[in-house]
């Protein structure tokens, strides 16, 4: 089941994957990435304690988030039922890990988080 999981989450990032791009010169200067895949603005990645949350409608919330380990284990799960939010990832060992998020118009998108 956890093999199976694994493969559904890991297809879901497919092979173009969500791209980085700093959003201003502010950014760009400080060296924070902000992860925006059209629905959800994450920032930033690569993150150390604090992962920020934005929806990009502002009509739309984010449900839940949820975080897994690269071999498919469910790490975290949060409910946030707000536009935007901010995830203390203090407890999680750096490393690569995959975000799932629902959001209230029930779209669900997976993206890689990098905790340093």
């Amino acid at each position: 089941m956890k093999r199976f999981l694994f493969i559904i989450l890991f297809l879901g990032l497919g092979f173009g994957a969500s791209t980085v791009q700093a959003q201003s010169n502010r950014d760009q200067f400080t060296g924070i990435q902000k992860n925006d895949d059209g629905v959800l603005l994450a920032y930033p990645n690569p993150t150390r304690d604090v992962l920020l949350l934005r929806a990009k409608d502002p009509a739309v919330k984010v449900k839940s988030v949820s975080f897994y380990s690269i071999l498919g284990m469910q790490v975290a799960n949060y409910n946030i039922n707000m536009n935007a939010a901010e995830i203390n990832l203090e407890r999680l060992r750096p490393g690569k890990y995959l975000m799932r998020y629902t959001m209230s118009d029930n779209t669900q998108k997976i993206k890689q988080i990098i905790k340093q």
